[in-house]
């Protein structure tokens, strides 16, 4: 598919970002407002359940296919990670897999989904509803995690996020270099498609600005929970005082 046939912002886009965002803020809502701590617990395993279930779902149509491939379609892409750690983060309440998954995830999957890229969709219609099915639902995680259970990122959480996001591209590179030419997870052996204006040089060159143009993104997506967390605390520190 190619870009003319699903142009960004166009009617079909569009439609896809309106389902996306009202579903982002219903389920939450009603999860927030209208169930009680048990059924929060019991819908929140259901929508773990669901998060893996997809994605294997669209790895056995692959397979049914037989247009599965081990250097391409395995879930190591740093949306595919966060789909399996969001889902654990809803089933254990994990403060780590929480704070991956608002790093990871957000960031990515709000960049795929506006702005999609059609020459990744070999599928047409198909692969666009799971692009947007599979990175929406990473959001929506998250979304529950911080709206309906509370769960905030800890102090020093960037830092430490972006000291294994760099300890993990090290293991990625070494699966990348056992499965063999073709393997390209993370993008650390090859650029990704597109002319975006982060793709600076060959590689390794490359990897320099990815990494500075990451750890831009995540500390804009963590912005707003700082100021969450640090007036939380202060809200702390000034009731401790009064007592």
């Amino acid at each position: 598919m190619s870009a003319t046939d699903f142009p960004t912002f166009g009617f079909e886009h569009n439609t896809y970002l309106f389902v996306c965002i009202a579903v982002w803020i219903a389920l939450p809502f009603v999860g927030r407002n209208y169930l009680n701590r048990s059924q929060r617990n019991s819908f929140a395993l259901y929508l773990a359940v669901f998060t893996i279930f997809q994605e294997f779902l669209f790895d056995f149509f692959q397979l049914y296919i037989d247009d599965f491939s081990m250097k391409e379609d395995l879930s190591l892409h740093m949306c595919g990670l966060s789909l399996f750690l969001s889902s654990y983060a809803l089933w254990k309440k994990s403060q780590t897999a929480f704070e991956l998954s608002f790093f990871w995830g957000l960031a990515g999957a709000f960049q795929a989904i506006i702005t999609p890229d059609p020459t990744r969709w070999p599928y047409g219609d198909i692969s666009i509803f799971w692009s947007f099915l599979s990175h929406g639902v990473i959001i929506l995680n998250v979304i529950w995690l911080i709206w309906v259970d509370g769960m905030r990122c800890r102090k020093g959480s960037l830092l430490n996020t972006f000291l294994i996001t760099g300890g993990t591209a090290f293991v990625i590179a070494y699966i990348n270099k056992f499965l063999g030419e073709g393997a390209n997870y993370w993008f650390l052996c090859n650029k990704p498609s597109g002319d975006s204006p982060f793709l600076i040089g060959d590689w390794p060159y490359y990897l320099i600005a990815f990494q500075l143009v990451g750890f831009l993104m995540m500390a804009i997506v963590y912005l707003p929970m700082w100021f969450v967390v640090n007036r939380k605390a202060k809200e702390e520190r000034t009731t401790a005082k009064t007592v």
